[in-house]
């Protein structure tokens, strides 16, 4: 399948990760129009992405690299980054440049992807890059009632949706996962990304909440 790499991919959305934040600290409000990863590091399928989920509707996230899935726990690493935030004495209102040095720092995240902030011109992005020998799942467990996979889903509320983001050489796993998901009657979003590069999530944009 070929894939066209626009100059410029729409950002992924991060409310619900900002709002722990915001609503944990009290005075962390990043607001910005981000353009998130330059030119050529996020291809955009067209026929991937039509239309928009609504705006209430709660997103589950996975990285697909390799021959694993992995689940990208945004909720979870939103309170870590809080955490930290909040043990420190830091400056208020607090600015995106200190957050990204204060990140810098420190080794926060989970057992599968480090957190990070990345101040861009038009504002922050959260990186997400995978650990070495980060917990994953194979095409064949992703199936199996007790995989990981399949309990994130069952924690979805109706309404919700599942969304993916692909590596090259993830494709194989990730047909597998939208075969599950679909067979769920869950709707599908999803966002390729060329090479090795980490998941960059903006502080606002579409794309994220857009499934088929």
């Amino acid at each position: 399948m070929s894939r066209r790499v626009p100059e410029a991919a729409p950002a992924l959305s991060l409310d619900s990760f900002l709002d722990i934040v915001s609503n944990v600290v009290g005075v962390l409000v990043l607001v910005a129009l981000v353009t998130v990863l330059g030119a050529g590091e996020i291809a955009v399928s067209g026929p991937a992405v039509k239309t928009a989920s609504p705006g209430t509707a709660r997103r589950v996230l996975f990285e697909c690299r390799g021959d694993r899935l992995l689940v990208v726990d945004e909720e979870g690493n939103g309170r870590r980054v809080a955490e930290v935030v909040a043990g420190r004495s830091l400056p208020t209102p607090l600015s995106a440049d200190v957050l990204a040095e204060l990140l810098r720092g420190e080794d926060v995240g989970d057992a599968s992807h480090r957190v990070e902030a990345e101040v861009l011109p038009g504002g922050l992005a959260w990186v997400y890059t995978a650990r070495d020998g980060a917990p994953g799942e194979g095409p064949d467990a992703l199936g199996r009632p007790d995989s990981r996979f399949r309990e994130v889903l069952r924690g979805l509320e109706p309404g919700g949706f599942a969304y993916f983001v692909v590596h090259d050489d993830g494709f194989e796993v990730f047909r597998r996962a939208r075969e599950v998901v679909a067979a769920e009657g869950i709707a599908v979003g999803w966002h390729p990304i060329e090479g090795d590069a980490p998941i960059r999530l903006s502080a606002v944009g579409s794309l994220g909440r857009r499934v088929q």
